[in-house]
């Protein structure tokens, strides 16, 4: 039986409600998951920007060096110089009991109220009870009139405070003094000071000078609490504001975990707190730190094999610093110590590596930023850092090694004459000059070699270390013959050369004679061998 038009027209009315009622429900259904995904979004964004902008201010206070802790030493060491046995001109200096006195002069790494003295402060160590009875005591010329009679002698300290001594060969403490460091425009502050005389095997001897006073407070940043200590260590005076001064940071649970990457213990280090990099910053006055988490871009760093067949896998750990500030490289930190790893995000900028210590294949490489320059160690000439390691956003920085290497002279210089008789040093670093970095060790990791070596006792032992692929050197006559030959040690601090006696009865080509000097890297599957002629 059929409908009837009045029937048709209510269920396609109804039909059409149905529908209607549908649409609006879907177009409800769309637009509420809509509208709160848009409010969560801007909710985020608004939350992360207030995270990222928000600088957080701590309170420090001013407590005795000698109250940090032993595992923090780096404090007691302080600005050291040497002394020797000859006296300064034209310097005043008292009559003195001992035969050998001591005498030196140093010059502060702040700027003092006395900083026009020629030659910084000088200063004279005596032995009142005569020869070889002890120095205890000094003469130091506060005033910087270079005139010691007018200053009344610091005496010996017969129990020094608790950590005060390093516990080397043989040590003195002396009375605490102030000096006036400037410490921004038209502030000045005081600064106690306590000088130690240390001297040890062979006669060599310095006087190290320790502020007394550090900075310490408890911040806490990333949900973890900390220790913050901010002062002085091999460097004394000037403003707490300085990217370079000593800081510290020390985790309230697990004290000996604090971070132990090269770099770590400075107010421009940025340090990795629950997955976030945070600035730090300071008053002049060293009252106040600032922290600030990083809200910039990230870019990748990594070590690769530039094309070589390698086995095992590439690593690494150690640190970069550009012109303002310091990161870890590498994996997580591990009780302090950072682990390896092939690649790491970091703050995007320009680098130089401070201190790399890479895994490469078979090979174990410590990689620095270069300090020498053509015939002048530990002198780059006065030209600038270059800062070759460029982290950006959209683009990995490798590090593989494929640059063409080149051996430096820092020593001997082109055209450097040697007397019969005398040493001539030499120093030949392997370089990359593109990036301008210096390999500082290089080691084979397959293979051990017995290294002999004395105990602070005077007894002789050996150990087995991994094989240092040590470079040879060798000295020829102008006609090819050989007249020395040797290895030139990687030293410490990347520092490594060989020294040639020259013998008085060594035979010339004439009055004087042009010698060769060659130097060979033998760097396996890093760039093969390396060698240059000086």
């Amino acid at each position: 039986m059929g409908l009837t038009w009045f029937e048709l027209l209510c269920k396609r009315s109804r039909i059409m409600r149905e529908k209607t009622i549908s649409c609006r429900f879907l177009i409800l259904g769309g637009l509420m998951p809509l509208c709160l995904l848009l409010t969560l979004i801007a909710f985020g964004c608004k939350e992360k920007t207030e995270e990222q902008t928000k600088q957080f201010v701590f309170n420090l206070d001013e407590v005795s060096v000698f109250d940090v802790g032993e595992v923090f030493r780096d404090f007691l060491r302080g600005q050291s110089t040497f002394c020797n046995r000859r006296p300064r001109r034209p310097i005043k200096y008292p009559a003195f009991k001992s035969e050998k006195p001591l005498y030196g002069s140093i010059d502060f790494a702040g700027r003092t109220a006395e900083s026009h003295a020629p030659g910084g402060y000088h200063f004279a160590l005596d032995e009142s009870a005569g020869t070889g009875k002890g120095y205890d005591r000094l003469y130091f010329d506060h005033n910087c009139d270079l005139d010691l009679t007018n200053d009344t002698p610091l005496a010996s300290m017969q129990s020094p405070p608790k950590g005060a001594l390093l516990r080397l060969e043989q040590e003195v403490c002396f009375e605490s003094f102030e000096v006036t460091f400037d410490y921004g425009p038209a502030a000045r502050r005081a600064i106690e000071i306590m000088p130690r005389l240390t001297i040890i095997q062979g006669g060599y001897s310095e006087l190290c000078l320790v502020a007394t006073k550090v900075r310490k407070g408890q911040i806490n940043i990333g949900g973890a609490g900390y220790y913050a200590l901010l002062g002085y260590t091999y460097s004394v005076g000037g403003p707490f504001d300085q990217t370079g001064r000593a800081f510290y940071l020390i985790p309230k649970i697990g004290t000996q975990d604090y971070p132990r990457w090269l770099g770590a213990n400075q107010l421009r280090a940025m340090h990795k707190i629950g997955g976030t990099y945070y600035h730090f910053s300071a008053t002049p006055a060293g009252d106040k730190l600032f922290v600030r988490p990083y809200d910039g871009d990230f870019g990748t760093f990594e070590v690769g094999a530039g094309g070589r067949n390698m086995y095992p896998e590439m690593t690494m750990h150690g640190s970069l610093c550009s012109e303002d500030m310091v990161v870890a490289v590498g994996g997580e930190l591990l009780h302090g110590r950072l682990t390896s790893a092939k690649s790491c995000r970091l703050p995007v900028g320009d680098y130089l590596p401070w201190s790399l210590k890479i895994t490469f294949g078979l090979l174990r490489i410590e990689v620095s930023k270069n300090y020498h320059s053509d015939g002048k160690p530990r002198n780059r000439g006065g030209s600038s850092l270059f800062y070759g390691i460029k982290i950006r956003k959209d683009k990995p920085f490798v590090l593989d090694f494929s640059n063409k290497p080149e051996i430096m002279f820092a020593s001997p210089s082109k055209g450097h004459r040697v007397k019969l008789g005398g040493q001539l040093r030499v120093e030949a670093h392997l370089i990359d000059p593109k990036l301008d970095i210096i390999i500082r060790r290089l080691e084979d990791i397959t293979r051990k070699q017995k290294i002999e070596y004395v105990t602070s006792k005077g007894q002789k032992r050996t150990s087995k270390q991994v094989m240092s692929l040590e470079p040879k050197v060798l000295i020829t006559h102008a006609n090819g013959e050989k007249v020395a030959e040797g290895a030139m040690p990687f030293g410490r601090s990347g520092i490594h050369g060989y020294s040639w006696p020259v013998p008085t009865d060594l035979k010339l080509n004439g009055n004087e004679e042009t010698f060769n000097v060659q130097v060979q890297y033998d760097t396996l599957e890093l760039y093969g061998k390396v060698t240059a002629t000086r």
